[in-house]
């Protein structure tokens, strides 16, 4: 039998008000020749038992239960040990995909060509969807890790280092989840790190102008938290990535220019975490982050 040109990896946990939308666009899909990989996280609801219902109707999804809740970035890691697709797309199971998402997404790595294929994304409250990050990438290709640094070094703005959207090559995938080597769960920031690795091992990119994902925004996701336990945990997860990258960029010697850049904006989050746990005005965060946007735009402008 043939491999999938792009597993679908979809941790589930506590979402039975989102999972029939999330996989009726994953079953729906223009591009057929796919698999559905379902990462049961031991939630508490009725989550699983309607993405049991939807495995008995398609062979294409396949559902592997964690012996224990690990939280999103270990169930897309047990998730990646089970897929045999080409490609990897990671999918939240509130969110939802847009019907052609992995057709235009596929054709747009030229067969194979392209490492990493980055697309755009929408906000969705549930009643309207706007633009997330309210700046849509153009259709542009780069076809060296040094060309694509300089290009994330001009920025203004940080990274979008969102694992949801981007499609990435299954082999780079696997090698940067050896190379993280996580085994402890962390819940913020965590795809600041695995993109930091995955950029770091690619050659070639792409970025398409489609808008192919729809991101919900859930009041009850930890980045909208006003929990102070939480955004505690927020910070100290910040703090232990950025260690992480600094760790990772000098024993595997990755591009200086994209650590910085990683570095940089996880700071400044993880700053904000610590006004919003001290119940500092955000007038302090405002400053704050316009120091750093004025030393971006000196780096934009004279590539310092």
């Amino acid at each position: 039998m043939l491999k999938p040109k792009i597993s679908i990896i979809i941790p589930v946990y506590n979402v039975e008000k989102y999972i029939s939308e999330c996989l009726d666009s994953c079953i729906n899909q223009t591009l057929q020749d796919i698999e559905i990989i379902i990462v049961d996280d031991c939630g508490s609801d009725k989550s699983m038992d309607i993405a049991q219902e939807y495995a008995k109707k398609d062979s294409r999804i396949k559902i592997i239960k964690n012996n224990q809740n690990k939280g999103l970035f270990l169930a897309r890691c047990e998730g990646l040990k089970s897929a045999t697709g080409k490609y990897i797309i990671s999918l939240d199971s509130d969110d939802f995909l847009d019907l052609k998402a992995c057709e235009i997404a596929y054709n747009a790595t030229k067969d194979g060509y392209y490492d990493i294929v980055k697309f755009n994304a929408y906000n969705y409250d549930g009643n309207t969807a706007g633009i997330w990050g309210g700046v849509t990438l153009n259709n542009c290709s780069f076809e060296s890790l040094e060309e694509y640094a300089n290009y994330i070094y001009r920025q203004k703005d940080y990274p979008r280092w969102n694992l949801w959207s981007i499609i990435v090559k299954r082999d780079i995938y696997l090698k940067a989840v050896k190379i993280v080597g996580l085994k402890d769960r962390i819940t913020m920031a965590e795809d600041a790190l695995m993109s930091f690795v995955l950029w770091n091992l690619s050659n070639k990119f792409c970025h398409t102008c489609d808008i192919l994902y729809y991101y919900r925004q859930n009041e009850n996701s930890t980045t909208r938290s006003k929990n102070d336990e939480i955004i505690s945990r927020n910070s100290k997860d910040r703090v232990f990535v950025i260690k992480k990258i600094k760790e990772l960029s000098k024993k595997h010697k990755f591009d200086r220019k994209i650590t910085k850049v990683f570095i940089d904006n996880l700071k400044i989050h993880e700053y904000y975490d610590r006004l919003i746990y001290h119940q500092i005005s955000k007038r302090v965060f405002k400053i704050y982050d316009k120091y750093f946007r004025f030393k971006r735009s000196l780096r934009v402008k004279f590539g310092i």
